[in-house]
């Protein structure tokens, strides 16, 4: 597991607009989003404006870049934040096929810390394609679980696809961080 501190999570700039334009388009990413079509140039500037407009907690989104030693390797976003009900739904993806081995553990480290930490929102909300496995069995392992299915949600290629509803509440955050040091801890010695 690569070390927490060679990791970092920035606000999204114009710096690194053709880097997430890229990574939206990669394979890796696009069969995971609910959006799996190529995203165009414009339709990407337009998103981009949006998200950067007005960065933070007003503005309901707020778009980070996760950089590893220096080099940007993912992106990750809160959205539909709302202060009165204290919930958000966040979105993310290592970009970088050569990004280290445990480095979305560590961006989703970062991530709900930055989150429950610095906004103190008391609930996280995810939704995944039931086809997603992967994703499915990382947020468990983040102490997600899941609230609901949206049966046939979201056409994807040539069929609808369900979409798995989870959610982490805050104290439970508190106590699997714990677990999850340590077990990173255990794995480096």
């Amino acid at each position: 597991m690569p070390d927490l501190e060679d990791y970092q999570l920035i606000d999204l700039s114009e710096k690194y607009k053709d880097h997430i334009l890229h990574w939206r388009n990669s394979d890796h990413v696009r069969n995971s989003m609910f959006t799996d079509r190529l995203i165009t140039p414009e339709e990407h500037n337009r998103w981009f404006e949006r998200v950067t407009q007005d960065k933070g907690f007003s503005n309901g989104i707020i778009a980070k870049v996760l950089l590893y030693k220096n080099q940007p390797i993912g992106f990750m976003n809160f959205t539909d934040i709302d202060g009165e009900n204290s919930r958000c739904s966040w979105g993310f993806y290592i970009g970088e096929a050569s990004a280290p081995k445990g480095s979305g553990q560590i961006m989703a480290f970062h991530s709900l810390n930055y989150i429950f930490g610095e906004y103190h929102l008391r609930k996280l909300c995810a939704e995944i394609l039931d086809s997603n496995v992967r994703s499915l069995r990382y947020h468990q392992k983040l102490g997600f679980v899941e609230e609901g299915r949206l049966k046939e949600h979201v056409f994807r290629q040539d069929h609808y696809a369900d979409v798995i509803i989870m959610a982490l509440f805050r104290e439970q955050w508190a106590a699997r961080q714990q677990e999850l040091l340590l077990e990173w801890k255990n794995k480096s010695l």
